[in-house]
């Protein structure tokens, strides 16, 4: 019986020498054990504070990658020194909001909207504990808007009159508001955020 399971790490060193030393390394250490590294996943790539260098002299975009849902890029401080930027990658943003979608559409008729707005307001906490990292309100706000559209959609599917204007979606959010999007972790000052 055959098991297929799979780990995803980011190693990070100072040159493309020791780069290529470990992946040999672990290509080595895989194939004693009879496993494999996967070939579309495993690749050696430019990141780091010479990073914006390099595509100027390259003529590129600068790298980035995703890792844990987020996609990581090369960013600097306000005075001007190398940090990483982190932001909601594309695809698990599109994820998140096409579950949300179905989750709307599954819930919609099996209780009062006042029962699964509750759930609505759990769930958008919840996106916001783990994506509300610094550099990432843009993220975390689209999502909180995509959540108040499809909330209205299914809101006005309940009913063939269509009677939820956004008029009275705005009147609806200030009676039952939904919790706004905050940054949860500040990587930069060191502080969290427990409100």
């Amino acid at each position: 019986m055959s098991h297929l399971f799979t780990l995803d790490f980011i190693i990070l060193v100072q040159s493309e020498n020791d780069a290529n030393r470990i992946l040999k390394a672990l290509q080595n250490r895989f194939t004693k054990y009879k496993l494999q590294l996967h070939p579309d996943k495993t690749s050696i790539f430019g990141f780091g504070r010479n990073e914006k260098r390099n595509t100027i002299i390259e003529k590129r975009k600068a790298n980035t990658f995703d890792f844990l849902g987020f996609t990581h890029y090369c960013d600097k401080t306000r005075r001007g020194h190398f940090k990483v930027g982190r932001k909601t990658s594309a695809k698990k943003f599109r994820v998140k909001i096409k579950e949300l979608n179905l989750w709307l559409k599954s819930i919609r008729n099996l209780m009062p909207t006042k029962d699964w707005w509750k759930f609505l307001r759990a769930k958008l906490r919840g996106h916001y504990e783990y994506y509300g990292v610094s550099e990432n309100y843009r993220s975390i706000y689209e999502f909180y808007k995509h959540a108040i559209r499809l909330a209205k959609k299914w809101m006005n599917r309940r009913s063939q009159k269509k009677a939820m204007s956004w008029e009275k979606m705005a009147r609806y959010l200030l009676l039952y508001p939904l919790p706004k999007p905050r940054i949860r972790h500040n990587f930069y000052s060191a502080t969290y955020n427990v409100n």
